[in-house]
C-alpha cells in the first residue's frame, strides 16, 4: 500500500504484479508494460528472477535517509494514468486496462457519500493488489480518513482469522467477491459464533451472487447494508450497483442495477438501438469511468472501446448480455462468448487453451466451465494429441463408459498423459485460478455440421480417486476414518482414498469451510481453516491432527489383510456406519 501510494505522489502509475504468477508470466507483463523501476520487499526481492534492465527496490529495508523526506509537488490531471490491471485475453496473452485518475476517483466518490463513509470506518482489505476491488480498499477508505486492515498473508483464506481481525480491529466495511463472504458465513453460521463483530455495509461484486446470501448476511448483522456492484475492470471497478434490502422467495437471482453517479449502462441490439423491457440485448458501458485503452495493444482498444454512431458517446462493449427490467433496473444474464468468472477472476478459456496447446505433442485443445451453478464452476480440460505421440507415464481419464450416446470422443490409446502432468505444465504458465482441474484425453473434438467444435457434446470428466484405482488405500486409522467419512458427506462420494487431494475430487473453498465446522464438532477440536488448505488430503491431514496432541484422537490401525489389489481399512459396512452417525449429527 505505502509503495502504490508513493508511485502515484511521484506523478507516476502502478503496476501491481502478484508475486505467485509463473516467472514466465511476470516477465511478460514487465517486458509489456515496458517496466524499469520496480518495488517490492526483500524477501521477494531476493527469491524472484528479474529480467536484465530492472531497477528494483525493497521498501522494507532500503536506506533512505539521504532522500528528501518533504512531499512533492503534485503533478498530475485527473486524466493522468493512474493504474494499469492486466487481465485475461482470449488470444493467449492478458491485456493492461489503463484506468485514468478521474474515473477512479468518480467511482471511490460516489460509494464514500452513498454509504456516508468516514475517518471511524475500518475496511478488511481481502483482494489483491493485482485485482481491481483493491483500488477502493486503499483509495476509498483512507480518503475518506479511514483505516485499512491488511489479514497476514497465512489468513488469506481463513474466516475464523477475518472473524476475530473484524471484532479486534472494528471492522466496518466489508469489498470481496461473494464466494469469500459466503466462506465467512457458512464458519459464522457454523460454528454458532456469538461475537461477529459490526459490519455496517457489505460491498459484494465480481461474480454471481447466491440469493440465500443475503438474507444469511442480515441475520449476522442486523443493521448492515448489503449493495451488489457490477461493471468491469475497464470501467473503474464498479459502474453499475443494486442495493440488497430483501430477496424475493421467487427471485432466480438478484438484479444487476442501475449505474451509478456519472456512468451509464445501455441494454442495446446489433444495431446500437435500445432494447424494450424483458428483451435480451449486449452491455455496453459509457461515463467518466471508461478507461483509456489497453497498454500498447490498439487493434483490441478498438475493437472494445468504440463510439456511439448516433450519440457519439464512448463506449465500451462488455460482451455481457441482459435485459432491461420494468422497474428500470437492468438484469444480468451471462456472457455471449466464452469468458467466465472464477473466484471473481476474469477468465478467457482461449488464454487457457493456448498455452494448452504449446504442450508437447498436443494437436488441439479446448477448455470449458462447468458445474450446477455459477458458484461451482470447475474448468475442464479436453485435448487431442498428434499421432504417434508418446508421453510416458501411466493414467488417463476414462470416458470409455459414457452413457450419453450424444457425446462423444474416445482417449487415444497410444497417448499415456497423466492429468498432473498437464497441470504442472499450465502452473507454469498460467495465473492458479487459470488451472483447470481436470482433464480429458480425446482421439477427436465433437464438431457440428458447419465443422466447429460442439462444445454441448464434450463428455463429462470422469473424476477418479484413489480409492478407484489398483493404488487403492483407504483410511486405516480411527483418524483416518473420521476425516474420511467428513469428506464423503461433504463431496458426497461413496469413499476417499487417504492420499485422494481434496480439490482434485471436487473440492473447493466453501466446501473447506464445511469440512473444517464438521471435523471440529466431531473431533471436538481447535482447527484452523488454513490447515485444511495446507493438508489436503486424508493421510496429511491425520498426521497434522496428531502432531497437535488432541486428547480426543488416538491410532488404531486396522488388522484387516487380504489381497494386494482388495481395499483396504475398515469394511464398507463399517464406512457407512461412520457416515450414518455424522449425518445424524447435522
Amino acid at each position: 500500500v505505502v509503495a502504490v501510494l508513493g508511485i502515484l505522489m511521484s506523478g507516476g502509475a502502478y503496476l501491481p504484479i502478484d508475486p505467485g504468477l509463473p516467472q514466465e508470466r511476470q516477465w511478460y507483463l514487465l517486458e509489456q508494460a515496458q517496466v524499469t523501476q520496480v518495488l517490492t520487499q526483500t524477501h521477494l526481492k531476493q527469491s524472484l528472477g528479474w529480467p536484465e534492465g530492472i531497477k528494483c527496490w525493497s521498501v522494507d529495508t532500503e536506506e533512505l535517509a539521504e532522500y528528501d523526506p518533504n512531499p512533492l509537488e503534485p503533478v498530475q490531471t485527473s486524466e493522468d494514468l493512474a493504474y494499469v490491471i492486466y487481465t485475461s485475453g482470449s488470444t493467449g496473452l492478458p491485456k493492461g486496462v489503463m484506468i485514468d485518475h478521474r474515473g477512479a476517483i468518480n467511482t471511490i466518490l460516489d460509494i464514500n457519500q452513498r454509504f456516508k463513509v468516514t475517518p471511524s470506518d475500518r475496511v478488511l482489505a481481502l483482494a489483491a493488489l493485482n485485482f481491481d476491488l483493491s483500488v477502493y480498499d486503499i483509495f476509498g477508505v483512507l480518503g475518506a480518513g479511514g483505516a485499512i486492515v491488511m489479514p497476514p498473508p497465512k489468513a488469506a483464506k481463513d474466516p475464523a482469522c477475518w472473524r476475530e481481525l473484524i471484532i479486534a480491529h472494528e471492522v466496518t466495511l466489508w469489498n470481496s467477491v461473494p464466494a469469500l463472504m459466503q466462506m465467512l458465513v457458512e464458519h459464522l453460521l457454523g460454528t454458532s459464533a456469538t461475537a461477529v463483530g459490526d459490519l455496517r455495509v457489505v460491498m459484494l461484486s465480481g461474480d454471481w451472487l447466491p440469493v440465500d446470501l443475503p438474507s444469511k448476511i442480515q441475520s449476522l448483522w442486523s443493521n448492515v447494508q448489503v449493495m451488489s456492484l457490477g461493471g468491469a475492470t475497464e470501467a473503474s471497478i464498479w459502474s453499475i450497483g443494486y442495493p440488497i434490502e430483501k430477496v424475493g422467495s421467487d427471485w432466480k437471482s438478484i438484479p444487476y442495477g442501475k449505474p451509478l453517479l456519472n456512468q451509464s449502462f445501455y441494454v442495446l441490439n446489433e444495431l446500437m438501438e435500445p432494447r424494450p423491457v424483458w428483451v435480451p440485448g449486449q452491455l455496453y458501458i459509457g461515463g467518466v469511468g471508461l478507461a483509456k485503452g489497453y497498454w500498447k495493444n490498439e487493434h483490441k482498444t478498438q475493437a472494445s472501446f468504440i463510439t456511439h454512431p448516433v450519440t457519439q458517446e464512448p463506449l465500451y462493449k462488455t460482451g455481457d448480455l441482459g435485459r432491461y427490467l420494468p422497474d428500470g433496473n437492468i438484469e444480468f444474464l451471462g456472457r455471449e462468448d466464452f469468458q467466465v468468472k472464477i473466484n471473481g477472476y476474469r477468465v478467457e478459456l482461449g488464454e487457457i487453451e493456448v498455452a494448452l496447446k504449446q504442450f508437447p505433442g498436443i494437436k488441439e485443445a479446448i477448455v470449458t466451465a462447468i458445474g450446477e451453478s455459477q458458484q461451482s464452476k470447475r474448468l475442464v480440460a479436453y485435448a487431442v494429441f498428434k499421432e504417434k505421440s508418446v508421453i510416458s507415464d501411466s493414467s488417463l481419464t476414462d470416458i470409455h463408459q459414457t452413457e450419453d450416446k450424444n457425446e462423444v470422443g474416445q482417449p487415444d490409446q497410444e497417448i499415456n498423459c497423466t492429468s498432473e502432468q498437464l497441470r504442472k505444465y499450465l502452473w507454469q504458465k498460467l495465473p492458479e485460478y487459470m488451472v483447470p482441474d481436470d482433464y480429458v484425453i480425446l482421439e477427436a473434438l465433437p464438431l457440428t455440421a458447419n465443422g466447429k467444435v460442439d462444445r454441448k457434446r464434450l463428455p463429462k470428466p470422469q473424476r477418479q480417486t484413489i480409492a478407484d484405482t489398483n493404488q487403492n488405500i483407504l483410511p486405516q486409522t480411527k483418524t483416518e476414518q473420521q476425516i474420511a467419512a467428513v469428506w464423503t458427506e461433504v463431496l458426497e462420494l461413496e469413499e476417499v482414498g487417504i492420499h485422494d487431494n481434496f480439490f482434485a475430487i471436487g473440492g473447493n473453498s466453501l466446501l473447506v469451510i464445511r469440512v473444517h465446522n464438521k471435523l471440529q464438532e466431531l473431533l471436538g477440536i481447535e482447527l484452523k481453516v488454513v490447515d485444511l488448505f495446507a493438508n489436503p488430503t486424508v493421510h496429511f491431514l491425520s498426521q497434522h491432527l496428531t502432531q497437535i496432541g488432541s486428547k480426543e484422537l488416538f491410532m488404531e490401525t486396522s488388522k484387516t489383510r487380504g489381497d494386494e489389489r482388495v481395499k483396504k481399512g475398515t469394511t464398507r459396512k463399517e464406512r457407512r456406519n461412520i457416515r450414518k452417525s455424522l449425518r445424524g449429527k447435522k
